[in-house]
């Protein structure tokens, strides 16, 4: 991330957390800026997708800087974000996840093996790391787009489960089961004492439940007595 924000130059590159894009003073930072790059992301923040959505597009945003009128803003940044967990979001569509390319690094330094000044020692290569940077670029404007390694893809479709947390729920407490059917009150009772269990900040409501399941395959229906949720059992309990 260093590298990257030396050879941009640092007053193309801005800082922004990704959760802090909804507020129009912080994204106003990304004007005119090249990359936003976060070395370390919020643990438990989430996501404003919509708004990352936007940048990614270039979509055009009203945006302000304190003390000055708002602006349009087009923004072309580049966002990149380094982080040890997966970032919460409430989008959960193929739009917004195909505009991410995940990078797994899996190699653990002993400390025998840390060089604590080699962010100087890479700055001394900067030319020669710009000739391959122009290089790899050329490559993927021939191939129209990166090639992406099966680690990637298989890191992406882990974040798409684990960033949903009613799918990541209903992995760790429920089972499908044709046929059977759980009350939704009963259903959602387990599921508030998962999330809360587990550190999960933004816990949805019944309604917003009720539809993430439906939006995952699970039927709704109604009995004479409560509402119901079809094809879904919780585990340990009898259907």
């Amino acid at each position: 991330m260093a590298t990257l924000e030396a050879l941009l130059g640092k007053e193309n590159v801005a800082g922004v957390q990704p959760s802090n894009f909804d507020n129009r003073f912080q994204r106003g930072h990304l004007d005119q800026k090249l990359a936003n790059i976060i070395s370390e992301l919020k643990q438990g923040e989430t996501i404003a997708d919509a708004e990352l959505k936007a940048i990614t597009s270039g979509e055009a945003a009203t945006v302000e800087h304190k003390g000055k009128d708002p602006f349009v803003m087009r923004p072309f940044a580049t966002c990149w974000f380094g982080t040890n967990f997966v970032p919460h979001t409430r989008d959960y569509s193929d739009a917004f996840f195909r505009r991410a390319l995940v990078i797994k690094f899996n190699r653990v330094f002993a400390p025998s093996e840390q060089d604590p000044n080699l962010k100087q020692k890479l700055r001394a290569e900067l030319p020669g790391i710009l000739n391959h940077v122009l290089g790899a670029y050329a490559a993927v404007v021939v191939r129209n787009g990166f090639t992406v390694p099966v680690s990637s893809l298989e890191a992406k479709r882990k974040w798409q489960v684990e960033a949903d947390q009613v799918a990541q729920f209903v992995d760790d407490r429920c089972e499908p089961k044709p046929g059977a059917s759980v009350g939704t009150t009963m259903l959602y009772g387990v599921y508030r004492g998962w999330a809360e269990s587990n550190g999960v900040r933004n816990i949805l409501g019944l309604l917003q439940f009720g539809n993430r399941l439906e939006a995952l395959g699970y039927g709704r229906s109604r009995t004479m007595h409560e509402r119901v949720i079809t094809g879904l059992s919780i585990r340990g309990m009898p259907v």
